[in-house]
């Protein structure tokens, strides 16, 4: 399916629909939705800041385990951090909201709806490749430092992090029980920090 917003092609692939059929149908906790509700404003919010600072994408693909953003790049730093950090200021802003209802009417389920926007939005925040905050780190490093300068050390930071997720995933495996979780943010992290720039 193919369609325009505001001059931005989008296109939503049959089997990216057909993924998010699947795990709506067979989700036992109630959770998914609320997920990707969080996932979706996340998106959102990038696109509007993109939007409104007029460096707006020529076209968004989602395929299924990706959301491919084709942007013509501003290549101002202030630009970019205003986009990158828009994302997790939305799910924060969701969460506070969320959780004020919660303290009001005391319903446990918009307790966890709010958990589940600030765990999102506060692992979007981490300073590493793929994420964020790691966007913000970059553009930072790169105004002081250089576009090269920078790569390397958000290498650096990046496989560190990934190394410290699995020690931790590893360690709880044979003291506690598999947490497969922490095993796919080490897996995620590792592959960030060794793709090129």
């Amino acid at each position: 399916m193919k369609f325009k917003v505001l001059g931005t092609q989008i296109y939503i692939s049959f089997f990216f629909m057909a993924a998010i059929t699947l795990m709506l149908a067979t989700d036992r906790t109630g959770l998914m939705l609320p997920s990707l509700f969080a996932v979706m404003l996340h998106e959102l919010a990038h696109l509007f800041t993109m939007w409104v600072l007029d460096c707006a994408p020529k076209s968004v693909r989602l395929i299924p385990a990706s959301i491919q953003i084709n942007s013509r790049f501003s290549f101002q730093y202030k630009n970019d951090i205003l986009i990158a950090i828009s994302g997790p200021v939305a799910n924060l802003i969701l969460c506070l909201c969320l959780y004020f209802n919660y303290a009001a009417f005391g319903n446990m389920a918009v307790l966890y709806y709010a958990v589940l926007n600030l765990i999102y939005g506060v692992f979007n925040l981490l300073p590493v490749k793929g994420l964020d905050g790691g966007t913000v780190l970059y553009a930072v490093l790169c105004k002081f430092k250089g576009p090269n300068k920078a790569a390397v050390i958000m290498k650096i930071i990046t496989l560190s992090l990934a190394v410290a997720v699995i020690f931790v995933a590893v360690t709880l495996t044979f003291r506690y029980k598999l947490n497969i979780s922490i095993y796919i943010v080490g897996i995620y992290l590792l592959i960030m920090g060794l793709m090129k720039t």
